[in-house]
């Protein structure tokens, strides 16, 4: 179609995308000399009486649409048909801006929560304004939102879905067989084929999700399976797929992604005015925090920094080789030095696997919440292990077992404690837990004093029993694991009631 001329005036230059309605030309009005650009519907070229009827159709949505006159939507300045070489296929004239679409800069995934919060608000101010024309777009979606060399928002086929739908009718968007929309955005009611303002509000949650996640609420491998989700699913929170995003974020969105439309907010207005506020927020609190961005607060450093996880690395090594070296079960055989290899085995995978989960926060999360029941159930395992395995031999804790009572029941307490934090644990548990911390510290000193010197006893009968090294290991790493959960849960919570307030800054 290159250089072709339509409507006698707009000759094309160079093609610009390509989409399943058609093709996007940068063409050159003949008549005013300017650039502009130029969408051949495609999808509606043909012959017959129900190609006409459709073209006709569209031709008349299309000069609704194109009425529509606001800064952030793309000015339609022309439509018409191509021709009998092109099959009479209509097309739209439009501004040509330069920049670029959103779904390239996703696809580079350099999109902030401040451009989001942005560009999000001005997709709203859009709506606004086809919504007060009684006009909806009904495709709301990554490619039909345009940035502009200035970075302002210019959103592209406003009415195009329905113009397009050969079922839509004055009361009835469509008839069952044919989607109008992109099911990966689609809201519950419009896959039903019932849209309303409220159904692109849900589009854009979908958006929105995609932008700060880098991936959209719903997977599925095909478009039954993301409208079978969008009617039956809930989406994840988005802080579930990155441990930066703030709680306010989760509130807009998920209430954008509401399955009852009643449930949304009630107009675009309102999520422009929400997302204004999450834009303008970090600055506002900027001033009061000497210079230090709130987002970055959000972000999750692990706590000890890179060094700890190689220090615990370290002290699962030299544990395992003073246990295997002096022979905790009395027999001399291979399966001391392949339980110790096994052990630094598992220590090592874990290591790597640490410095994976790194890189993909969205994951960590997800890990932690598993981990954080089973590493106390491990420790628990090795520390029973040991007491199982010298319960009958000479130097275990025979007779005293009102030591063994008191010594264990001191580590699982402090365990259920360690598994039991989250964001939300008040101050007097962790303060009940770090009472432990103390407890099991002045048991492992004393067990250490023991071992060293069988004159000296501080504690007798809340020390570890014997072997020590077998059962005080667990208690050293139970009070690692305890410390450095409760510094990071207590961030979390610090992170959380600051993004909290974000919204709210005068």
């Amino acid at each position: 179609m290159q250089d072709q001329l339509l409507g006698g005036r707009y000759r094309l230059v160079r093609q610009l995308g390509e989409g399943g309605m058609g093709e996007v030309w940068e063409a050159r009005d003949e008549t005013l000399d300017r650039r502009v650009a130029v969408k051949v519907i495609s999808l509606l070229g043909g012959g017959g009486s129900r190609a006409s009827e459709a073209r006709a159709r569209f031709l008349r949505e299309a000069r609704i649409t194109a009425r529509l006159q606001h800064p952030h939507i793309v000015t339609v300045h022309d439509l018409g048909e191509s021709g009998p070489e092109n099959g009479n296929a209509p097309f739209l004239v439009m501004e040509l801006v330069r920049g670029e679409g959103l779904d390239a800069k996703l696809a580079r995934g350099d999109v902030s929560l401040e451009e989001a919060a942005r560009w999000g608000a001005q997709v709203c101010e859009a709506l606004t304004e086809a919504h007060a024309a009684g006009v909806m777009h009904r495709d709301i979606k990554p490619s039909n939102v345009f940035i502009t060399h200035t970075g302002a928002v210019k959103v592209l086929d406003f009415g195009v879905a329905r113009a397009v739908d050969p079922y839509a009718t004055a009361d009835r968007l469509t008839q069952t067989g044919f989607i109008v929309g992109t099911p990966p955005y689609m809201a519950p009611e419009q896959a039903r084929g019932y849209p309303e303002p409220r159904s692109d509000l849900y589009a854009l949650g979908c958006l929105l999700f995609e932008l700060i996640t880098g991936r959209l609420p719903f997977q599925a491998p095909d478009s039954v399976g993301y409208l079978t989700a969008h009617l039956s699913q809930e989406p994840p929170a988005p802080s579930s797929m990155r441990s930066d995003i703030p709680s306010a974020w989760d509130g807009l969105i998920l209430r954008l992604l509401r399955k009852d439309p009643a449930e949304r907010y009630e107009t675009a207005a309102d999520v422009s005015r929400a997302l204004r506020q999450l834009d303008q927020a970090p600055t506002k609190v900027l001033t009061r925090q000497n210079d230090v961005s709130p987002l970055s607060t959000t972000k999750s450093t692990p706590v000890g920094g890179p060094w700890l996880p190689g220090t615990v690395w370290l002290l699962i090594v030299v544990a395992t080789a003073v246990l295997v070296s002096i022979n905790v079960n009395g027999v001399s055989d291979a399966r001391d030095a392949a339980t110790g290899a096994l052990a630094v085995t598992l220590a090592t995978a874990w290591l790597i696997g640490h410095f994976v989960l790194l890189s993909r926060p969205g994951r960590r999360a997800a890990v932690t919440k598993v981990t954080r029941f089973v590493l106390p159930l491990l420790l628990f395992g090795v520390y029973g292990a040991v007491i199982a395995g010298t319960a009958g031999q000479e130097g275990g804790y025979g007779r005293y077992w009102w030591t063994l009572a008191i010594s264990t029941v001191a580590l699982v307490s402090l365990l259920a404690f360690a598994a039991a934090l989250t964001p939300r644990t008040g101050l007097w548990t962790r303060r009940a837990g770090y009472a432990l911390v103390a407890f099991n510290s002045i048991a492992v000193l004393d067990s250490g004093a023991t071992l060293l010197d069988r004159s000296v006893s501080v504690t007798p009968y809340i020390a570890f029993v014997r072997p020590e090294p077998g059962t005080v290991l667990p208690a050293v790493l139970a009070i690692a694991m305890y410390c450095i959960r409760e510094i990071a849960t207590r961030r979390a919570a610090d992170a959380r009631r600051l993004s909290d307030t974000e919204v709210s800054v005068p």
